[in-house]
């Protein structure tokens, strides 16, 4: 895994955290471009909502969720 991704172990291992918890973890994972992209990104309303809805995000929030 490079340093920017997470594993699914990791992921699932958030998933009872609160949202401060996970977003320090993934702060300190991040570069400094890609977190610069993530807040862009969560600060852009009708963007969020189209990664929100896509295949691969639905299917990740799936697996967090025990819905798989």
């Amino acid at each position: 895994m490079s340093k920017d991704n997470f594993s699914v172990d990791e992921l699932m291992a958030m998933k009872d955290k609160s949202s401060q918890e996970v977003l320090n973890s993934v702060e300190s994972k991040l570069s400094e471009e890609k977190k610069n992209e993530l807040f862009r990104v969560l600060g852009d309303k009708q963007e969020l909502e189209s990664l929100l809805k896509s295949d691969k995000a639905r299917k990740l929030m799936q697996r967090l969720s025990g819905k798989d």
